[in-house]
């Protein structure tokens, strides 16, 4: 692919629409075996947008479906918007490339404890290894993306190790 000008605003939404649909995607699949599909943002509308310390897991509630996924897109969007900015900068400095790894574990363990502060329920309705396995799907997914989206960061990678002073 070669190399062109990219706008942070459009590949971070595209890189976050990728993101976000990998954690939907994954969360979609997990309710659908449990017989109960759209629960989780239903449940996640409830319990992180409008608060709710007893969520109606009986039943998908319409407007916390819809409102959290609007939410959802639209934070994954800015997450992309940073990671495209954070590659455009590795790209051209090496010591930056550092930040990646520490990048991906912060979005690992965010949710999950964003949903731990919110509520003691949501330990029960979203286990962590359902979690972790959703973020690191998006991560992946991401990642994959940004990676055959910029070969100047490949090249740099190749030219330049970790961290060498250029």
């Amino acid at each position: 692919m070669a190399d062109r000008p990219h706008s942070i605003p459009g590949e971070g939404t595209d890189v976050g629409i990728i993101g976000g649909l990998a954690v939907a995607v994954w969360f979609l699949l997990l309710d659908a075996i449990a017989g109960q599909p759209l629960q989780t943002p239903s449940l996640l509308g409830q319990v992180v947008l409008f608060r709710d310390a007893n969520p109606d897991t009986s039943r998908v509630v319409l407007g916390a479906f819809l409102v959290y996924t609007a939410v959802h897109f639209l934070v994954f969007a800015l997450i992309g918007m940073g990671l495209v900015a954070l590659v455009h900068w590795a790209t051209d400095n090496s010591v930056v490339r550092y930040a990646l790894l520490p990048v991906f574990l912060v979005f690992e363990v965010l949710f999950y404890g964003l949903l731990a502060v919110l509520s003691e329920r949501t330990n029960e309705l979203f286990p962590f290894w359902a979690v972790v396995a959703a973020n690191t799907l998006a991560a992946i997914s991401m990642g994959v993306y940004l990676w055959v989206r910029h070969p100047r960061l490949r090249r740099a990678i190749r030219e330049t190790p970790l961290g060498a002073a250029q």
